[in-house]
């Protein structure tokens, strides 16, 4: 990312961090650079959308020269990016707040002049609508944040008083932060499709996000590389919605292979995946995992029986038609959104559904709806 506010370019998938609240995610580049995020819903439109070549992207970069590197903090979703420049080190401290809100996400920002005084880059570019929708007429209060609205989502960031509007290329915000020597310093920004209630204390915000996960992550003693299966567990968690489905992916568009046409919009709710999801949980404990996939794949075989769909929204509505979005896409890839799963009938969800509800019967886990969506499993064809 560059000053002149160019789009962030694009790095390999692996290179890229996760942030997720179980209402939707966002992913972080080694440059600091929030180039993916759907408000307020995973399968809402895309808010930042430069991973595939669209506006919107959201910034925090050192100023100086610097080499790139990073790790997430033990059981949970909470990433520090970090910089080694050449007077020093810069992390910034990257989570969505816990517990998600399905009509607000909050991201949280901390950074922090580790050694050496900082000096940080901000660029904020919100498009709603994969782009089409930039923030306008940004205004800043008597405390210092900025408000405005990006199509129907309302943006509230807080922290960066001294920012300046940015060129009519790409409108938004910008601004320099100099922090000195083991200093930190909060960004907080708000997308809501309501009128947004009145702003918390960025200290109260990461203490809830870190007693958040340390509640969802369990210590997995028992299992093979506890650390690995931490993060797994982790991840799942924060890909898991208050329906218990957990969606593929955070993302669409992005190539399975470079230029093999399979490119795909996974952000939705595949029952066979649930199912395994379930399984995997119930083999592990503890066993939230396994209910929110029993909640989600029951509830949507006593509502559709033989019709069941493969694939669902987080909610559990219908996913819609693919479209493409006139976008250039991820290099080797292209872009759409939806997916002609909906038009698909799969007879493998009924015994995986069946395999999934025979896990919960092991552990003790269903009840009289359970029984009923396994006798809807068991006689569909």
């Amino acid at each position: 990312m560059n000053s002149s506010g160019d789009v962030p370019a694009p790095y390999t998938l692996r290179d890229y961090a996760l942030l997720a609240d179980g209402e939707r995610g966002a992913l972080v580049g080694p440059r600091g650079d929030i180039v993916w995020m759907c408000a307020p819903a995973w399968d809402s439109d895309a808010v930042f959308a430069a991973l595939i070549g669209g506006p919107g992207w959201y910034t925090v970069t050192p100023a100086e020269p610097f080499v790139h590197g990073g790790y997430y903090e033990q059981g949970g979703l909470i990433w520090r990016s970090r910089g080694i420049t050449t007077g020093g080190i810069v992390e910034c401290r990257e989570a969505l707040a816990v517990p998600g809100d399905p009509h607000r996400v909050t991201v949280l920002r901390r950074v922090m002049a580790v050694d050496g005084d900082a000096r940080v880059g901000v660029r904020l570019y919100p498009a709603a609508g994969f782009g089409r929708r930039p923030l306008s007429e940004p205004r800043r209060d008597e405390e210092g944040r900025w408000t405005g609205r990006a199509g129907e989502l309302y943006v509230r960031f807080t922290g960066a008083p001294g920012a300046e509007p940015a060129g009519p290329d790409h409108p938004g915000l910008h601004a320099e932060l100099r922090l000195a020597a083991g200093t930190h310093h909060d960004l907080v920004l708000e997308l809501s499709d309501r009128p947004l209630p009145a702003p918390e204390p960025a200290d109260r915000l990461w203490r809830a996000t870190g007693t958040g996960w340390a509640a969802r992550v369990p210590d997995l003693r028992g299992a093979l590389g506890v650390r690995d299966a931490r993060h797994a567990y982790a991840v799942l968690s924060g890909m898991s919605g208050p329906g218990g489905g957990t969606v593929a992916a955070a993302t669409t568009s992005l190539p399975e292979r470079a230029e093999e046409g399979r490119n795909y919009d996974y952000r939705y709710v595949w029952i066979r995946d649930q199912a395994y999801i379930g399984q995997s949980a119930a083999a592990t404990g503890p066993y939230e995992l396994l209910d929110g996939s029993l909640r989600f794949v029951t509830e949507r075989l006593i509502e559709h029986g033989p019709g069941l769909a493969p694939a669902y929204t987080a909610t559990g509505g219908p996913v819609p038609d693919q479209r493409t979005l006139d976008l250039p896409g991820y290099p080797g890839g292209f872009d759409v959104v939806g997916n002609r799963v909906n038009r698909q009938f799969q007879l493998d969800v009924f015994g995986e559904s069946l395999l999934l509800i025979a896990a919960g019967v092991r552990h003790d886990r269903i009840g009289a709806e359970a029984w009923r969506a396994a006798l809807i499993a068991a006689f569909s064809r």
